[in-house]
């Protein structure tokens, strides 16, 4: 403020009725002219408001360093403008301007004379101004750094990622989801240091592959790293190129074992890549490289897995689902789970069924492989979860049973979800989720957590379909779950194979020494019937006792 007065004062001993406007311009780094002061009495411009008058005269300052002067007759009451560069180290930074509306030499010397004497002040001004600038720029960048840098591996974090959406929109760029094989291992075997010192390595191991000025490298959360890589999807060789760059940041992280205080490691990574597509967001190439790296680890990990629509079964088919999820077509019937010795229902079973736009039905063999580890599959367990709690809240005497598969147990999304729609632990112990024992589960202490925390929020939980396949006994015991429900393979022929009678008397008496209710599915005539309750079973179901019904119509019935 001090200086500005001080300049103002100057200023004020040559504006009179001879000169018409008097300011001073200032080139900013964008190469902007604007006004940083306008000692005019009248019209005046206000700071920072950006001049866009005289363009070629400018041009010839900023080039030649020389004052020029232009004869105006282009504005009223103007006969000359003086444009003087004001310079600092030989480069000008800035200009005072003069409108002169008289036609005297000797007078517009004059002034010119006087204005000498703060022209070096003005440079002065500009000098701090530049350095103030500078100074706050390099501090701005340093903020920017750590808001937008993971601390651990020092690559972009995820909201560098959200804040730079229109520069990955306006460019083409390849998706990248790359995956750390078997990391919680590493963490539960060695400790979080040794894993932390896993991450930074497996991102310096990427990041000598990429470009630097181009590629952009996000830890995504965990073990988990987004890549977008700047491609030409017009070039005959680009999916080659991709799939080349894949396999190379592969073998990069793997060839050589990590070490760390004389522990060595052999580290392997998963990765999922979209292709460049049109009118596609970040978001979804996201979801699609999502499900490529699905399918890399279900194929054995330490692979490479680009999408296609293969892995979506047909387009068309999950058009149908993805509809019915936007448009609540998803719906629940309900099977009841009976006291096979009083014939009351004890529980109800959740199945799910989508109701396409013209009606029909479809039953869940006809989409869920197609389905299966795609975000659609998420969306649709979310829409599971909804209709079965609504159901809960509706019917304050039901009791549920709900499938939810191994995947849906390790997805912290849905899990979440399910504690967010639950209001109370009353709510939560009627419900019950049954988790398919048939499922791949790979890291069983990892499972066990996540049953916790189901727990926790205070539902139970059921094993549906026991015995299909091999049944690790030893791990049922830790889940300790209410209920072990047989698989109807076993039950469907109980009354003739001697073979299944001797398997579910087995698990009933496991099942007995533990105090675990066991329950028989697929009950399809009354010889079934029989023979369950022969063998000691209690409880049952199956389309001999009640074939699963909306609730509208169960009520009724």
């Amino acid at each position: 403020k001090k200086f500005t007065s001080w300049l103002e004062d100057k200023i004020s001993i040559f504006i009179n009725d001879d000169v018409k406007y008097a300011y001073i311009l200032y080139f900013d780094k964008d190469g902007k002219i604007r006004y940083l002061a306008d000692f005019s009495k009248e019209d005046r411009a206000r700071y920072w408001q950006t001049f866009n008058a005289f363009d070629s005269a400018i041009e010839k300052v900023l080039k030649e360093k020389k004052a020029v002067v232009i004869k105006q007759s282009d504005y009223t009451g103007i006969w000359l403008t003086l444009i003087k560069p004001i310079k600092i180290d030989n480069q000008v930074k800035g200009a005072f301007v003069i409108d002169f509306s008289i036609n005297k030499l000797q007078e517009i010397q004059s002034i010119l004379n006087r204005i000498k004497e703060f022209i070096l002040a003005v440079s002065v001004f500009i000098l701090l101004s530049i350095f103030v600038s500078v100074y706050q720029f390099i501090r701005y960048k340093k903020n920017l750094k750590k808001m937008y840098i993971d601390p651990l591996t020092q690559v972009y974090n995820r909201l560098f990622m959200y804040d730079n959406m229109d520069l990955l929109k306006k460019n083409y760029y390849t998706t990248f989801i790359i995956d750390i094989d078997f990391f919680k291992r590493i963490n539960d075997t060695y400790g979080h240091d040794v894993g932390d010192y896993v991450l930074k390595e497996v991102a310096e191991r990427l990041k000598r592959c990429i470009r630097e000025d181009e590629d952009i490298l996000v830890r995504y959360g965990g073990e988990e790293f987004l890549l977008f890589i700047k491609s030409n999807p017009h070039s005959e060789e680009y999916r080659y190129n991709i799939v080349q760059l894949a396999n190379r940041l592969r073998t990069e992280v793997s060839k050589n074992v990590i070490t760390y205080n004389n522990i060595k490691m052999k580290v392997t990574i998963s990765i999922g890549v979209a292709l460049c597509r049109e009118n596609t967001d970040i978001d979804q190439m996201i979801k699609l490289a999502d499900m490529a790296l699905y399918r890399a680890k279900q194929n054995g990990r330490n692979r490479v897995e680009v999408y296609d629509k293969g892995l979506e079964a047909n387009d068309k088919g999950i058009a149908i689902i993805k509809e019915a999820i936007d448009k609540n077509g998803i719906v629940c019937w309900f099977q009841p789970i009976y006291n096979l010795k009083t014939g009351k229902a004890v529980r109800y079973e959740s199945l799910v069924r989508i109701v396409a736009e013209d009606g029909k039905l479809i039953y869940p063999h006809q989409f869920l492989n197609a389905i299966r580890r795609t975000y659609v599959h998420v969306d649709l367990t979310k829409k599971v979860i909804e209709f079965n709690i609504r159901t809960l809240l509706d019917n304050p005497k039901m009791r549920i049973s709900m499938n939810l598969s191994a995947l849906d147990i390790y997805n912290d999304d849905i899990i979440d979800y399910l504690d967010f729609l639950i209001i109370n632990k009353k709510l939560a112990s009627r419900l019950t989720i049954e988790i398919l024992e048939s499922e791949d589960i790979e890291d069983y202490e990892f499972f066990k957590e996540k049953i916790m925390r189901i727990k926790e929020i205070g539902c139970s939980i059921g094993i549906d379909d026991f015995g299909a396949g091999y049944s690790n006994f030893a791990h049922i015991v830790e889940l300790n779950p209410e209920f072990l429900k047989i698989d109807g393979s076993l039950i469907k022929d109980i009354d003739i194979n001697k073979r299944s009678i001797a398997i579910v008397k087995a698990i009933k008496h496991f099942a007995d020494e533990l105090g675990i209710n066991v329950i028989a599915e697929y009950i399809h005539s009354e010889y079934i019937l029989r023979k369950v309750l022969e063998v000691g079973i209690t409880y049952g179901q199956g389309y001999y006792l009640k074939e699963p019904l909306p609730l509208r119509k169960r009520k009724s019935a």
